[in-house]
């Protein structure tokens, strides 16, 4: 029933982009899009993959007799994004390696403690760019900053209880036990912080080559400010993967800064890459060689 809502969520806010902007000027534009700049951002995702399977590497803390070479967390990693359709902010891909690699491995606490780690992490690295370049910024909306403030704060909260509170009891001790093992590993965590900050980054600039590739121009700084806005306000599970949400978040925000017919051409082009990336990891998932269904 919740896929549904969602669905509808997603098809009706679709419906109302097309009712009120020309889809004709947005075919226009995605016929002029320049091929170089997409294919940038093609392989700026396949960097972003790479260093996902790295920090992974740096955070699943298991015995050295079943830890996963680094190809099999890569190989992992690129399959979880054809599950990455069916949940926003690559959740969907999350939960897939994750549990997978668990069971192949027979290390289930510890691929999930290092998956929510790194999640945590990435979302900390969002926040951290977003306001390192707000006060190069201009035009962004009052209420994204406070969106920003309150999820900064709810975020540090969050991560205290964690360190110093963690559930000890029942089937999330064994869970708890892994996310306070990497009190022992500050190195581990430090370099999976900066991969963190160097992942956001990839993905941020990916949207830069995509805004390139429709001859859209406006300051990096603006990017870095809205676009951690907008990943985490898709992350909120109201619709379809983001889809509906992402238009008109991105909208609201480049208002007064890009063309709307040129923005919505540009995300149209990023779900490109997404679906791209998306079949790579079909491709993935379907070779033999240590498959498990979930």
């Amino acid at each position: 029933m919740k896929i549904f809502i969602k669905l509808l969520v997603s098809i009706s806010l679709i419906i109302l982009i097309l009712w009120k902007f020309p889809i004709s000027e947005i075919i226009v534009n995605l016929k002029n899009a320049k091929v170089s700049w997409f294919l940038l951002c093609f392989l700026l995702g396949e960097l972003v993959i790479l260093n996902q399977a790295f920090r992974w590497h740096y955070l699943l803390i298991v015995p050295k007799e079943q830890k996963p070479k680094f190809s099999a967390l890569l190989k992992y990693t690129i399959a979880g994004y054809f599950f990455n359709l069916f949940a926003p902010g690559g959740l969907g891909g999350d939960a897939y390696r994750s549990i997978a690699l668990g069971k192949a491995h027979n290390v289930i606490a510890g691929s999930v403690a290092s998956v929510f780690v790194a999640r945590i992490l990435g979302l900390v690295a969002l926040c951290l760019l977003f306001w390192l370049a707000l006060p190069y910024a201009e035009q962004v909306p009052k209420q994204a900053i406070w969106f920003m403030a309150a999820t900064t704060f709810l975020l540090l909260v969050f991560c205290f209880c964690i360190v110093f509170n963690p559930f000890n009891m029942g089937k999330l001790k064994s869970f708890a036990d892994k996310l306070r093992e990497y009190k022992k590993y500050p190195l581990r965590l430090l370099a999976a912080t900066l991969g963190s900050l160097i992942m956001q980054i990839l993905v941020i600039l990916m949207q830069v080559a995509v805004f390139k590739s429709m001859g859209i121009s406006v300051p990096l700084t603006f990017v870095f400010a809205i676009m951690p806005i907008t990943i985490l306000i898709t992350t909120i599970p109201i619709s379809f993967n983001g889809i509906g949400i992402r238009e008109w978040c991105m909208l609201s925000l480049t208002a007064y800064t890009i063309n709307s017919e040129q923005l919505l051409a540009s995300l149209l082009l990023g779900y490109a890459v997404i679906i791209l990336q998306a079949v790579q990891g079909a491709i993935f998932y379907l070779m033999p060689y240590d498959r498990v269904n979930i």
